[in-house]
């Protein structure tokens, strides 16, 4: 129980990391719509835009809310995750109140739901694939961020990751 609860730990702390760059991505790229490359096993795909909202999420996006932009991971082992960026004009706990509801009526067991003074989550759970949705409100507009990742019953092997050799494309740093 303590290895699951760690390792939900990490994905939410990896969404939180990602979700920043993703969004300066998104800012950053121009005219470009989407940018896709591949590292560490697995094919990251960054989009912004209403096109950029991945059909996982089409059932769960809040009515008349904007799509921002979009993220995904997807691995050769069956690894996957994808976040969405909206924004809607109606208030952090309507939103609440709808996502629950959605959730529970396509087939999620909501888990969890935290209200902070920032910000609303709720976690639920379908099958082998977690749901997160991060709900912030401020002057008028509300963001919201939806995650999904699929559960893996295999830890990742970090040694690869800390064995870091640094080479043309990453230069070492002091």
């Amino acid at each position: 129980m303590k290895k699951c609860l760690a390792e939900k730990a990490k994905v939410r702390k990896l969404a939180i990391l990602v979700l920043p760059l993703a969004v300066f991505c998104l800012t950053a790229c121009g005219n470009s719509k989407d940018v896709t490359y591949k590292s560490g096993g697995m094919t990251h795909t960054i989009a912004q835009g209403e096109g950029s909202i991945p059909d996982e999420f089409k059932a769960l996006i809040y009515p008349d809310a904007q799509a921002t932009g979009s993220v995904s991971a997807d691995g050769n082992d069956q690894e996957q995750s994808k976040f969405v960026m909206l924004q809607a004009k109606a208030t952090a706990e309507d939103v609440s109140k709808w996502y629950q509801e959605q959730l529970q009526n396509n087939g999620w067991t909501v888990g969890n739901v935290q209200n902070s003074a920032d910000v609303i989550s709720i976690s639920a759970q379908k099958k082998d694939i977690e749901m997160n949705v991060m709900i912030d409100e401020d002057q008028g507009k509300t963001t919201i961020n939806l995650s999904l990742a699929k559960t893996v019953d295999q830890v990742p092997d970090e040694s690869e990751s800390e064995n870091f050799v640094p080479n043309k494309a990453a230069p070492p740093t002091d």
